[in-house]
């Protein structure tokens, strides 16, 4: 149950079917102490995969520092993979959405093109440790392609087949270089990767460039302008 769905029960929005009870205060506030517990797993999950990586991080850590013990996190994950996955996609989902939104905006397609990379640097940062997962799983020799799970593999595929699609809009307009839309959209995804493991507000490397400049180096880059 999520939060929403108990305190809709709680406040009385949530109707079953006919004739069946809705769930007690008790049993929504068990629910509700299940769910939190599972978002503290995924917190302390998420820190530890971004500052000790994949393989140096286990279920045994991740238990100890939330107090919990192991056995326990199999009863919301079947293993370390499905856990993995759980946080990769925590955030992802969403910003997926988001560059859905983006992408289908009113607005000349070098806009929206910059309003997604824009766009994603706001997400890493807000969520600096996913922001690190994600761009060193995508960075070059980090980890075997047959390591990083299918479902995630497909949610990056997503998001660049997004962007190619507003630069080919935007090479039909005349606004965007000219160039194959799925290679340059690759190319944008590994610039955007690349900054977020130099932005010193998700890892711990000196300042090069800040976000303002690099969305510039973007449009110069991409832009016909």
């Amino acid at each position: 149950m999520t939060g929403k769905e108990a305190a809709d029960v709680v406040s009385g929005e949530s109707a079953g079917p006919a004739g069946v009870r809705p769930p007690s205060p008790r049993e929504v506030r068990r629910r509700q102490r299940i769910e939190l517990s599972r978002e503290q797993l995924l917190e302390t999950a998420e820190e530890l995969f971004a500052e000790r990586g994949y393989y140096e991080t286990s279920l045994k850590d991740v238990a100890e520092i939330c107090e919990f013990s192991v056995a326990s996190i199999y009863t919301f994950f079947d293993n370390k993979e499905d856990l993995y996955l759980a946080v990769l996609m925590r955030r992802g989902a969403g910003q997926r959405e988001e560059m859905g939104r983006l992408a289908a905006e009113e607005m000349p397609a070098d806009e929206r093109l910059i309003a997604m990379v824009q766009a994603q640097i706001e997400r890493r940062q807000k969520y600096p440790a996913w922001a690190q997962l994600h761009a060193q799983m995508t960075k070059i020799g980090r980890r075997a392609a047959g390591d990083i799970p299918e479902v995630y593999k497909n949610f990056y595929y997503e998001i660049v087949g997004l962007l190619a699609g507003v630069i080919a809009e935007g090479q039909h307009e005349g606004r965007l270089r000219p160039g194959d839309p799925h290679a340059l959209a690759r190319l944008c995804s590994a610039l955007i990767d690349s900054f977020t493991l130099m932005d010193p507000m998700i890892s711990h490397e000196p300042e090069g460039i800040n976000a303002e400049e690099f969305l510039r180096f973007i449009r110069e880059t991409f832009t016909m302008n």
